[in-house]
């Protein structure tokens, strides 16, 4: 990959990344970016709006008071956001000021199953490392953005795919026919708001997309 997509992400996203992926942010090295806007500038197929740093490093190694001190330094505005068990990770707002701000988390993670993939010096977990991670979501409960970042991924890695790859990072809570029943139920994305598509696809066509998917896959077995 020689670049990214950044039209799916803010200026404000985009500088916010590059300054925590820089070489003197010593305090973040081992983390890297996942989730929604990993996938996003990858493929390019939604618009994203925050930024998702997990590292796999050994639970309790990562000085957290660093990465404070790090941001603290680096973001004109910055926010700690309490309630969250510190232990797990921490979140923020981090920005120019309080009207222009990115939402960033950084947290641990269960182990990675590729190493990262390092585009323009910006660490990101990988599209089958993504899929791992998304379907660990779906398993527990799906979001309607999950489902749109998915669906977007069927054309290249079928639902047979996907399960292993969920199978592979998570061997200990990997749960097969609660992943398929949860890939069919939309219950809770159906309220949610659609995001910003740079596809032009719409909710209902892509539940009847991953329901076709996973009947295909149930009729294999």
């Amino acid at each position: 990959m020689s670049s990214l997509f950044y039209g799916t992400v803010t200026d404000l996203l985009k500088d916010s990344l590059i300054a925590l992926m820089k070489p003197s942010s010593s305090a973040l090295t081992q983390f890297r970016l996942v989730g929604g806007t990993a996938l996003s500038l990858q493929i390019g197929h939604r618009i994203s709006v925050d930024i998702d740093l997990f590292t796999d490093a050994p639970y309790g190694s990562i000085d957290f008071k660093e990465i404070d001190d790090f941001i603290e330094n680096t973001f004109p505005f910055h926010v700690h956001s309490s309630g969250i068990n510190p232990a797990m990770g921490k979140s923020y707002s981090i920005g120019t000021d309080n009207d222009n701000t990115v939402k960033l988390d950084v947290f641990y993670t269960d182990s990675f199953i590729q190493p990262a993939s390092v585009v323009d010096g910006i660490r990101l977990a990988t599209i089958e490392e993504i899929i791992a991670m998304k379907v660990d979501v779906v398993q527990r409960v799906g979001r309607k953005k999950d489902f749109w970042d998915l669906h977007e991924l069927l054309t290249n890695h079928d639902v047979q795919a996907m399960i292993a790859l969920h199978q592979h990072r998570y061997p200990y809570t990997h749960d097969k026919d609660l992943i398929l029943k949860n890939f069919t139920d939309f219950t809770l994305a159906d309220d949610e708001f659609d995001p910003i598509c740079l596809r032009g696809k719409y909710w209902e066509f892509i539940k009847e997309d991953i329901v076709e998917a996973v009947e295909k896959y149930n009729n294999t077995l």
